[in-house]
């Protein structure tokens, strides 16, 4: 997901944008596949685009999942499975998002059903953006996984993106481009999560980039990483 839409995602405390104004779609609209373990819901509309579209998209979202498989615990693995992946042919929705209120989805005209799952949107950005944001479906994920089992209030995770914020490390940093702008990392305690946690398990698309930069970057924030995620804690 693109940095702008997953902060009004939670700028809007539950979405990812409106919703169109005609009703969402019925369950009978999608196909339900098992990608890795995950339940997929994909839009029957999404399967005859041109071009194989879907085909493409569903290919992507298996590689990406595929590297989930291989890089959290099992325990976390466990959880995460847990998680629906609803894929649009098309919505209001640009990117991909976590749903983590039902009645915000209900209120806002979205399926009430997509609550505490992910939604794919738009499979063209999908495409286009996994080709920087190479862990784009964990940071979704991440994003479930600190709503579902660590918790929003989670204190050490607040405590380490206080302190980040107010040290000022992520204020310029190295992008992908090659540019240089504020970590998404600092836009609040959530994103701070997900795009660390992107680090600490593959690749972001901010600096720090890996793994060992994160360590080497920000202390405190890859300890709290590695803890919440469990990761040499047995």
């Amino acid at each position: 997901m693109t940095r702008i839409e997953t902060m009004a995602a939670f700028l809007l405390a539950g979405g990812c944008c409106a919703a169109d104004s005609a009703a969402y779609a019925p369950a009978s609209a999608y196909q339900t596949q098992v990608v890795e373990g995950w339940t997929v819901h994909v839009h029957g509309d999404l399967l005859t685009e041109p071009e194989d579209l879907g085909g493409k998209t569903l290919r992507e979202l298996e590689f990406q999942l595929h590297q989930v498989t291989r890089a959290v615990s099992a325990d976390a693995l466990a959880a995460l499975r847990k998680v629906a992946i609803w894929v649009e042919a098309k919505s209001s929705v640009t990117g991909m998002c976590y749903h983590p209120s039902r009645q915000w989805l209900r209120d806002n005209g979205f399926n009430p059903a997509k609550a505490k799952g992910i939604e794919l949107g738009n499979p063209r950005n999908f495409l286009s953006w996994t080709r920087h944001q190479f862990w784009m479906v964990f940071h979704e994920l991440a994003h479930a996984y600190h709503d579902q089992v660590l918790g929003w209030d989670n204190a050490d995770i607040k405590a380490a993106f206080s302190q980040a914020q107010e040290g000022g490390t992520y204020d310029l940093v190295l992008k992908y481009s090659g540019q240089r702008a504020r970590a998404y990392a600092v836009a609040d305690h959530k994103e701070y999560f997900a795009e660390l946690s992107e680090a600490f398990f593959g690749c972001n698309d901010f600096y720090p980039f890996v793994q060992a930069e994160l360590k080497e970057h920000d202390p405190l924030g890859y300890q709290t990483v590695r803890r919440a995620w469990g990761v040499g804690t047995k």
